[in-house]
């Protein structure tokens, strides 16, 4: 069976343009009639076009196609173990970013409902900070680090960081950098280093707080403002429980939106705490 251009891409549903592509490309081959000058194909036509869209539905690229052309069915086997290999790897990749979204969604359900604060270990995890109060951090281990974690995570957060020693100088200093929880280091094949710092898991009030999210807003804030903002009902909480801090102070930024015209930026703020009479006996 003979097809002319127009034949064949009617019954592949493709257009002619893309028929003239693939054998400009060398995936299939026209053969002209002498009489009438007309170019047709054969079903060998048919076949390396269909075949070829499959191979491109497998996910072979362009480059490779023309390659497997020519392959022993050996080779065949080989090239296809290899791409199963490289989807195996692409569907355990999805997979933790569908995680990273389910965990997105249930802190942005949080967020809307604004429910108080609570009691729960907080997570362990790993950090690096690109900077201290007003003073942006960039020494070239630091930066290669943090792109580590920005490109190498899928599961990797933005957080900001209030220093417990800076607390007790009666500063609010706030410091921002990304994390990675501890349990996905090894998994994404993550190191630590002098400039990442491990924030262990203890007993902490935790809850969601709303910001603004622009930065001109924010440091139109006194320290005092801010801190009751950020932490004001953790510390209530602590308070009327006899509670004290004790660490770091970490939040993870949950989501950015706009509420009444306006960006906010949502934040899980965990305070760690321990009793006061631990802390005396201490």
């Amino acid at each position: 069976m003979k097809y002319k251009i127009g034949e064949l891409a009617k019954l592949l549903n493709i257009s002619t343009n893309t028929v003239r592509r693939y054998e400009n490309q060398g995936y299939i081959h026209a053969v002209r009639n002498e009489d009438s000058g007309y170019r047709y194909y054969d079903e060998d036509g048919v076949f390396d076009i269909t075949n070829i869209r499959l191979l491109r539905k497998y996910g072979f690229p362009h480059e490779k196609l023309l390659e497997m052309q020519s392959y022993t069915i050996q080779e065949e086997i080989a090239a296809y173990q290899e791409r199963m290999q490289q989807m195996d790897k692409e569907i355990a990749y999805m997979t933790y970013v569908r995680h990273r979204i389910k965990d997105d969604v249930l802190l942005m359900q949080k967020a809307a409902q604004m429910i108080d604060v609570y009691e729960k270990d907080c997570v362990e995890q790993i950090y690096v900070l690109y900077k201290e109060g007003g003073k942006l951090l960039q020494e070239a281990g630091r930066l290669k680090k943090i792109e580590e974690f920005l490109y190498q995570s899928p599961e990797v957060q933005h957080i900001y960081l209030i220093p417990q020693k800076e607390l007790e100088q009666g500063r609010f200093t706030i410091c921002n950098g990304w994390s990675v929880k501890d349990m996905h280091m090894e998994k994404y094949s993550m190191t630590e280093n002098e400039y990442t710092v491990r924030y262990r898991q203890k007993p902490s009030i935790m809850g969601i707080v709303k910001i603004p999210a622009t930065l001109e807003e924010l440091s139109g804030y006194e320290e005092e403002t801010l801190k009751q903002l950020m932490i004001g009902r953790h510390l209530q909480y602590m308070k009327e429980h006899h509670m004290c801090i004790n660490g770091d102070i970490i939040g993870v930024i949950v989501s950015k939106a706009v509420e009444n015209g306006k960006p906010v930026m949502y934040l899980l703020m965990s305070v760690p705490i321990v009793s006061d009479v631990e802390q005396n006996i201490v």
